[in-house]
Protein backbone atom coordinates (compact mmCIF):
# COMPACT_ATOMS: atom_id res chain seq x y z
CA UNK A 1 0.00 0.00 0.00
CA UNK A 2 2.98 2.23 0.63
CA UNK A 3 4.37 1.95 -3.03
CA UNK A 4 0.54 2.56 -4.11
CA UNK A 5 0.35 6.13 -2.35
CA UNK A 6 4.22 6.86 -3.25
CA UNK A 7 3.13 5.98 -7.00
CA UNK A 8 -0.10 8.28 -6.55
CA UNK A 9 2.27 10.72 -5.40
CA UNK A 10 4.17 10.83 -8.17
CA UNK A 11 1.71 10.76 -10.92
CA UNK A 12 -0.06 13.73 -8.99
CA UNK A 13 3.06 15.53 -9.47
CA UNK A 14 3.33 15.28 -12.63
CA UNK A 15 -0.39 16.44 -13.40
CA UNK A 16 -0.41 19.06 -11.39
CA UNK A 17 2.97 20.69 -13.22
CA UNK A 18 1.20 20.10 -16.80
CA UNK A 19 -2.26 21.77 -14.87
CA UNK A 20 -0.40 24.61 -13.70
CA UNK A 21 1.94 25.00 -16.63
CA UNK A 22 -0.97 25.77 -18.63
CA UNK A 23 -3.05 28.04 -17.06
CA UNK A 24 -0.08 30.17 -15.61
CA UNK A 25 -0.88 33.60 -17.30
CA UNK A 26 -4.46 33.37 -16.52
CA UNK A 27 -2.65 33.42 -12.94
CA UNK A 28 -1.05 35.88 -13.07
CA UNK A 29 -3.25 38.13 -14.62
CA UNK A 30 -5.67 37.65 -11.64
CA UNK A 31 -3.19 37.90 -8.77
CA UNK A 32 -2.72 41.68 -10.60
CA UNK A 33 -6.46 42.22 -10.56
CA UNK A 34 -7.19 40.98 -6.50
CA UNK A 35 -4.26 43.39 -5.60
CA UNK A 36 -5.50 46.58 -7.56
CA UNK A 37 -6.74 48.81 -4.77
CA UNK A 38 -8.77 51.41 -6.29
CA UNK A 39 -9.93 53.15 -2.88
CA UNK A 40 -5.63 54.06 -2.13
CA UNK A 41 -4.45 54.56 -5.34
CA UNK A 42 -7.02 56.63 -6.76
CA UNK A 43 -6.67 55.27 -10.17
CA UNK A 44 -7.22 51.99 -11.42
CA UNK A 45 -4.72 50.59 -13.19
CA UNK A 46 -6.47 47.66 -14.90
CA UNK A 47 -10.18 48.17 -16.51
CA UNK A 48 -10.65 44.39 -16.38
CA UNK A 49 -8.72 41.06 -16.96
CA UNK A 50 -8.07 41.59 -20.43
CA UNK A 51 -6.79 44.87 -19.97
CA UNK A 52 -4.76 43.52 -17.63
CA UNK A 53 -3.80 41.31 -20.01
CA UNK A 54 -2.47 43.47 -22.29
CA UNK A 55 -0.76 45.87 -20.14
CA UNK A 56 1.49 43.37 -19.39
CA UNK A 57 2.57 42.17 -22.24
CA UNK A 58 2.95 45.92 -23.59
CA UNK A 59 5.43 46.68 -20.71
CA UNK A 60 6.86 43.10 -19.46
CA UNK A 61 6.71 41.27 -22.97
CA UNK A 62 5.64 37.87 -23.13
CA UNK A 63 7.89 36.54 -20.73
CA UNK A 64 6.41 38.33 -17.83
CA UNK A 65 2.76 36.53 -18.28
CA UNK A 66 5.22 33.84 -16.80
CA UNK A 67 6.79 35.29 -14.19
CA UNK A 68 7.36 33.37 -11.27
CA UNK A 69 6.44 29.85 -13.13
CA UNK A 70 9.90 28.23 -11.44
CA UNK A 71 8.85 28.47 -8.11
CA UNK A 72 5.01 27.55 -9.22
CA UNK A 73 6.00 24.28 -11.20
CA UNK A 74 8.69 22.97 -8.33
CA UNK A 75 5.93 23.57 -4.94
CA UNK A 76 3.03 22.59 -7.45
CA UNK A 77 4.26 18.98 -7.79
CA UNK A 78 4.29 18.00 -4.15
CA UNK A 79 1.25 20.46 -3.83
CA UNK A 80 -1.65 18.63 -6.15
CA UNK A 81 0.33 15.54 -5.38
CA UNK A 82 -0.86 15.13 -1.60
CA UNK A 83 -4.02 17.02 -2.64
CA UNK A 84 -4.94 13.72 -5.14
CA UNK A 85 -2.86 11.15 -3.02
CA UNK A 86 -5.00 12.00 0.42
CA UNK A 87 -8.47 12.79 -1.33
CA UNK A 88 -8.15 8.98 -2.97
CA UNK A 89 -6.80 7.80 0.42
CA UNK A 90 -9.72 9.26 2.76
CA UNK A 91 -12.52 8.15 0.21
CA UNK A 92 -11.25 4.53 0.00
CA UNK A 93 -10.89 4.83 3.52
CA UNK A 94 -14.91 6.20 4.20
CA UNK A 95 -16.18 4.28 1.25
CA UNK A 96 -19.05 1.57 2.13
CA UNK A 97 -16.52 -1.82 1.24
CA UNK A 98 -19.95 -4.10 0.48
CA UNK A 99 -21.77 -1.89 -1.61
CA UNK A 100 -19.20 0.80 -3.11
CA UNK A 101 -21.08 3.62 -2.12
CA UNK A 102 -19.90 6.92 -0.22
CA UNK A 103 -22.12 9.52 1.23
CA UNK A 104 -21.82 12.90 0.10
CA UNK A 105 -20.77 13.84 3.71
CA UNK A 106 -18.09 11.83 3.36
CA UNK A 107 -17.08 13.32 -0.29
CA UNK A 108 -17.09 16.41 1.27
CA UNK A 109 -15.19 15.33 4.20
CA UNK A 110 -11.87 13.77 2.19
CA UNK A 111 -11.85 16.89 -0.27
CA UNK A 112 -11.72 19.09 2.76
CA UNK A 113 -9.10 16.70 4.65
CA UNK A 114 -7.00 16.91 1.27
CA UNK A 115 -7.76 20.89 0.91
CA UNK A 116 -5.82 20.87 4.34
CA UNK A 117 -3.18 18.71 3.88
CA UNK A 118 -1.88 20.78 0.78
CA UNK A 119 -1.09 24.11 2.84
CA UNK A 120 2.15 23.16 3.51
CA UNK A 121 2.96 23.37 0.23
CA UNK A 122 0.31 25.56 -0.89
CA UNK A 123 1.58 28.55 1.45
CA UNK A 124 4.95 29.07 0.83
CA UNK A 125 4.68 28.64 -2.99
CA UNK A 126 1.95 31.09 -2.87
CA UNK A 127 3.62 33.86 -1.28
CA UNK A 128 6.71 33.76 -3.05
CA UNK A 129 4.80 33.19 -6.53
CA UNK A 130 2.39 35.93 -5.78
CA UNK A 131 5.76 38.72 -4.98
CA UNK A 132 7.23 37.43 -7.95
CA UNK A 133 4.12 38.19 -10.45
CA UNK A 134 3.66 41.94 -8.37
CA UNK A 135 7.42 43.06 -9.05
CA UNK A 136 6.98 43.89 -12.93
CA UNK A 137 4.53 46.39 -11.48
CA UNK A 138 6.73 47.39 -8.59
CA UNK A 139 9.85 47.98 -11.14
CA UNK A 140 7.55 50.28 -13.81
CA UNK A 141 6.15 52.38 -10.91
CA UNK A 142 9.63 52.92 -9.71
CA UNK A 143 12.03 52.95 -12.93
CA UNK A 144 12.25 56.81 -13.20
CA UNK A 145 12.56 56.93 -9.22
CA UNK A 146 15.83 57.78 -7.60
CA UNK A 147 16.07 54.68 -6.05
CA UNK A 148 14.54 52.26 -7.92
CA UNK A 149 13.85 48.66 -7.03
CA UNK A 150 16.02 46.42 -8.20
CA UNK A 151 14.76 43.09 -9.78
CA UNK A 152 14.85 39.64 -6.80
CA UNK A 153 14.34 36.43 -7.47
CA UNK A 154 12.91 33.58 -5.53
CA UNK A 155 15.88 32.18 -3.09
CA UNK A 156 16.23 36.25 -2.17
CA UNK A 157 12.47 36.45 -1.32
CA UNK A 158 12.80 33.23 0.75
CA UNK A 159 15.88 34.09 2.40
CA UNK A 160 13.54 37.57 3.19
CA UNK A 161 10.36 36.02 4.74
CA UNK A 162 12.15 33.62 6.69
CA UNK A 163 10.75 30.14 7.74
CA UNK A 164 7.88 31.98 9.17
CA UNK A 165 7.23 34.30 6.86
CA UNK A 166 6.69 31.70 4.12
CA UNK A 167 3.29 30.97 6.60
CA UNK A 168 2.04 34.25 6.34
CA UNK A 169 -1.48 34.28 5.43
CA UNK A 170 -1.81 30.46 6.11
CA UNK A 171 -5.21 30.59 7.97
CA UNK A 172 -6.86 32.36 4.47
CA UNK A 173 -5.05 29.59 2.78
CA UNK A 174 -6.97 27.40 4.79
CA UNK A 175 -10.35 29.36 4.56
CA UNK A 176 -9.72 28.78 0.78
CA UNK A 177 -8.29 25.87 -0.11
CA UNK A 178 -10.52 23.16 2.12
CA UNK A 179 -14.18 24.75 0.95
CA UNK A 180 -12.34 24.78 -2.56
CA UNK A 181 -11.23 20.94 -2.31
CA UNK A 182 -14.40 19.88 -0.60
CA UNK A 183 -16.54 21.53 -3.48
CA UNK A 184 -14.32 20.57 -6.03
CA UNK A 185 -13.59 17.01 -5.64
CA UNK A 186 -17.44 16.33 -4.78
CA UNK A 187 -18.46 17.50 -7.80
CA UNK A 188 -15.98 15.87 -10.23
CA UNK A 189 -17.17 12.72 -8.82
CA UNK A 190 -20.80 13.11 -9.22
CA UNK A 191 -20.69 14.80 -12.97
CA UNK A 192 -18.41 11.98 -13.90
CA UNK A 193 -20.99 9.13 -12.01
CA UNK A 194 -24.27 10.91 -12.94
CA UNK A 195 -23.80 13.07 -15.97
CA UNK A 196 -20.99 11.46 -17.71
CA UNK A 197 -22.56 7.68 -16.74
CA UNK A 198 -18.97 6.60 -15.62
CA UNK A 199 -19.38 2.55 -14.97
CA UNK A 200 -21.58 2.10 -17.86
CA UNK A 201 -18.81 3.09 -20.62
CA UNK A 202 -14.96 4.17 -20.06
CA UNK A 203 -14.70 8.21 -19.86
CA UNK A 204 -12.43 9.81 -22.81
CA UNK A 205 -10.21 12.25 -22.63
CA UNK A 206 -12.53 14.59 -23.67
CA UNK A 207 -15.53 13.20 -20.65
CA UNK A 208 -12.73 13.92 -17.72
CA UNK A 209 -11.36 17.67 -18.86
CA UNK A 210 -15.38 18.97 -18.94
CA UNK A 211 -15.98 17.05 -15.86
CA UNK A 212 -12.66 18.42 -14.21
CA UNK A 213 -13.12 21.85 -15.36
CA UNK A 214 -17.13 22.21 -14.85
CA UNK A 215 -16.37 20.99 -11.32
CA UNK A 216 -13.81 23.78 -10.71
CA UNK A 217 -16.24 26.49 -11.73
CA UNK A 218 -18.17 26.93 -8.33
CA UNK A 219 -15.11 25.87 -6.73
CA UNK A 220 -13.18 28.60 -8.03
CA UNK A 221 -15.92 31.42 -7.93
CA UNK A 222 -16.73 30.51 -4.22
CA UNK A 223 -14.05 30.84 -2.63
CA UNK A 224 -12.73 33.61 -3.93
CA UNK A 225 -13.23 35.93 -1.12
CA UNK A 226 -10.64 33.86 0.96
CA UNK A 227 -8.67 34.20 -2.28
CA UNK A 228 -8.72 38.42 -2.14
CA UNK A 229 -8.02 38.23 1.50
CA UNK A 230 -4.65 35.80 1.23
CA UNK A 231 -3.29 37.56 -1.52
CA UNK A 232 -3.78 41.08 0.63
CA UNK A 233 -1.92 39.59 3.43
CA UNK A 234 1.31 38.15 1.39
CA UNK A 235 1.73 40.62 -1.28
CA UNK A 236 4.33 43.62 -0.28
CA UNK A 237 2.20 46.72 1.12
CA UNK A 238 3.19 50.03 -1.13
CA UNK A 239 3.67 53.11 -0.31
CA UNK A 240 0.25 54.86 0.57
CA UNK A 241 -1.07 51.18 0.59
CA UNK A 242 -2.99 49.74 3.60
CA UNK A 243 -1.26 46.87 6.18
CA UNK A 244 -3.37 44.31 6.95
CA UNK A 245 -2.68 42.89 10.43
CA UNK A 246 -4.54 39.24 9.97
CA UNK A 247 -7.35 37.45 8.37
CA UNK A 248 -9.92 39.49 10.00
CA UNK A 249 -8.76 42.66 9.92
CA UNK A 250 -8.04 42.48 5.91
CA UNK A 251 -11.67 40.97 5.87
CA UNK A 252 -13.44 44.30 7.57
CA UNK A 253 -10.87 47.16 5.73
CA UNK A 254 -11.13 45.56 2.42
CA UNK A 255 -14.82 45.73 2.80
CA UNK A 256 -14.57 49.59 4.73
CA UNK A 257 -12.19 50.85 1.55
CA UNK A 258 -13.97 49.11 -1.23
CA UNK A 259 -17.04 47.40 -0.95
CA UNK A 260 -18.35 43.85 -0.60
CA UNK A 261 -17.88 43.33 -4.78
CA UNK A 262 -13.89 43.77 -3.79
CA UNK A 263 -13.90 40.55 -2.28
CA UNK A 264 -14.88 38.94 -5.76
CA UNK A 265 -11.64 40.57 -7.79
CA UNK A 266 -10.66 38.49 -9.83
CA UNK A 267 -13.16 35.81 -9.50
CA UNK A 268 -14.35 35.58 -13.46
CA UNK A 269 -10.16 35.23 -13.98
CA UNK A 270 -9.83 32.48 -10.92
CA UNK A 271 -12.64 30.88 -12.59
CA UNK A 272 -11.08 30.88 -16.07
CA UNK A 273 -7.90 29.26 -14.44
CA UNK A 274 -8.73 27.24 -12.00
CA UNK A 275 -11.04 25.55 -14.71
CA UNK A 276 -9.30 24.36 -17.18
CA UNK A 277 -6.04 24.29 -14.77
CA UNK A 278 -7.83 21.26 -12.60
CA UNK A 279 -9.72 19.95 -15.71
CA UNK A 280 -6.07 19.46 -16.90
CA UNK A 281 -4.66 17.89 -13.86
CA UNK A 282 -7.28 15.48 -13.05
CA UNK A 283 -7.67 14.28 -16.80
CA UNK A 284 -3.66 13.77 -17.19
CA UNK A 285 -4.03 11.86 -13.44
CA UNK A 286 -6.39 9.50 -14.52
CA UNK A 287 -4.91 9.01 -18.02
CA UNK A 288 -1.32 8.32 -16.63
CA UNK A 289 -3.22 5.88 -14.09
CA UNK A 290 -4.72 4.05 -17.21
CA UNK A 291 -1.83 4.25 -19.54
CA UNK A 292 1.23 3.20 -16.42
CA UNK A 293 -1.40 1.13 -13.85
CA UNK A 294 0.91 0.25 -10.45
CA UNK A 295 1.46 -3.51 -11.22
CA UNK A 296 -1.92 -5.09 -9.85
CA UNK A 297 -3.91 -2.25 -10.89
CA UNK A 298 -5.13 -3.37 -14.17
CA UNK A 299 -8.11 -5.13 -13.35
CA UNK A 300 -9.58 -1.50 -12.76
CA UNK A 301 -8.66 -0.08 -16.25
CA UNK A 302 -11.61 -0.90 -18.11
CA UNK A 303 -14.06 -1.59 -15.02
CA UNK A 304 -16.82 -0.27 -17.57
CA UNK A 305 -15.85 -2.39 -20.67
CA UNK A 306 -17.33 -5.39 -18.40
CA UNK A 307 -19.82 -3.88 -17.00
CA UNK A 308 -21.12 -3.31 -20.62
CA UNK A 309 -20.58 -7.40 -21.24
CA UNK A 310 -22.27 -7.96 -17.99
CA UNK A 311 -25.37 -5.59 -18.73
CA UNK A 312 -25.53 -7.46 -22.55
CA UNK A 313 -25.87 -10.94 -21.14
CA UNK A 314 -28.54 -9.72 -18.69
CA UNK A 315 -30.23 -7.98 -21.30
CA UNK A 316 -30.34 -11.07 -23.68
CA UNK A 317 -31.18 -13.60 -20.97
CA UNK A 318 -34.45 -10.76 -20.39
CA UNK A 319 -35.23 -11.19 -24.45
CA UNK A 320 -35.33 -14.79 -24.01
CA UNK A 321 -37.53 -15.80 -20.95
CA UNK A 322 -39.67 -12.52 -22.48
CA UNK A 323 -40.19 -14.51 -25.81
CA UNK A 324 -41.09 -17.79 -24.00
CA UNK A 325 -43.54 -16.31 -21.77
CA UNK A 326 -44.79 -14.87 -25.03
CA UNK A 327 -44.79 -18.34 -26.85
CA UNK A 328 -46.71 -19.91 -23.60
CA UNK A 329 -49.29 -16.95 -23.53
CA UNK A 330 -49.98 -17.75 -27.25
CA UNK A 331 -50.54 -21.27 -26.75
CA UNK A 332 -52.96 -20.71 -23.20
CA UNK A 333 -55.11 -18.21 -25.40
CA UNK A 334 -55.34 -20.30 -28.47
CA UNK A 335 -56.41 -23.70 -26.79
CA UNK A 336 -54.17 -25.62 -29.07
CA UNK A 337 -53.79 -28.73 -27.57
CA UNK A 338 -50.97 -30.88 -30.30
CA UNK A 339 -51.50 -34.88 -30.48
CA UNK A 340 -54.48 -34.53 -28.45
CA UNK A 341 -57.96 -36.78 -29.60
CA UNK A 342 -60.79 -34.03 -30.14
CA UNK A 343 -64.17 -35.71 -27.48
CA UNK A 344 -67.50 -34.83 -28.78
CA UNK A 345 -69.74 -32.72 -26.55
CA UNK A 346 -71.70 -33.82 -24.03
CA UNK A 347 -74.95 -33.09 -25.83
CA UNK A 348 -73.93 -34.88 -28.95
CA UNK A 349 -72.90 -37.72 -26.33
CA UNK A 350 -77.15 -37.67 -24.83
CA UNK A 351 -78.46 -37.85 -28.34
CA UNK A 352 -76.58 -41.46 -29.18
CA UNK A 353 -77.72 -42.20 -26.15
CA UNK A 354 -81.68 -41.73 -26.47
CA UNK A 355 -81.49 -43.42 -29.98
Amino acid sequence: ETLFQAYNFAVGAVAGGIGAAVVYPIDLVKTRMQNQRVAVVGEMMYKNSIDCFRKVVRNEGVLGLYRGLGPQLVGVAPEKAIKLTVNDFVRARLTERDTGKIALVSELAAGGIAGASQVVFTNPLEIVKIRLQIQGEMLKETAGAAAPIARRGAVTIIKELGLLGLYKGASACLLRDVPFSAIYFSCYSHLKKDVFREGERQLGIVDLLLAGAIAGMPAAYLTTPADVIKTRLQVVARKGDTVYNGLLDAARKIYKEEGFKAFFKGGPARIVRSSPQFGTTLMCYELIHRMIPFPGEEHNTKPSVDRIAQRARELSSQTALFQAANALRLLHDSNYKFGSPVLPAKSSLASAHAA
